[in-house]
């Protein structure tokens, strides 16, 4: 399974004014993830236009970095279909999938934003940006989670 993984308003909150909260919240996502090892993550943070990928690793819990197989690109493919456009986190997603053939891998995504993807979208899993990854969030992500071990993934412009 692919989680695609934001930072800002999961890993702590957004805005965070204070350098010391960054990350607050990724030891809480290591630990909802360890009853899942097959789970693997893609960064899909705006961090990436300005950081390498093990700059973006490097302030992640171990646990948390092991997991971590790639980042989506900054653009979509051409290919993308015309009902993602709009939804440019969501079409990043589906652009990294295909261009990994994990098409039919099940993928879920942990964001705040969710004006970047399709509505109705239940692979998005959201969080509250002023709190990040919380009890609550936890508790949808493992819900997820579970549901994706036991199914294909849904076509990658699917909405619902």
């Amino acid at each position: 399974m692919i989680l695609f993984l934001d930072f800002d308003g999961v890993l702590h909150e957004d805005p965070c004014f204070d350098e010391r909260r960054l990350f607050a919240r990724a030891p809480e996502l290591a630990q909802a993830l360890e009853p899942f090892p097959e789970v693997r993550i893609v960064l899909s943070t705006s961090w990436r236009s300005k950081r390498t990928l093990a700059q973006m690793t490097q302030p992640l819990p171990p646990a948390l970095q092991a997991r971590v197989i790639g980042a989506t690109p900054l653009a979509t493919a051409p290919d993308t279909p015309a009902a993602l456009r709009p939804y440019r986190r969501h079409a990043e997603c589906a652009t990294w999938l295909r261009a990994q053939g994990h098409q039919d891998t099940p993928w879920f995504a942990l964001d705040d934003r969710p004006s970047l993807f399709a509505p109705h979208l239940e692979q998005l899993v959201l969080c509250d940006s002023n709190l990040g990854f919380v009890d609550a969030t936890a508790r949808r992500l493992q819900a997820a989670l579970l549901r994706g071990r036991f199914r294909r993934s849904a076509p990658i412009g699917a909405t619902a």
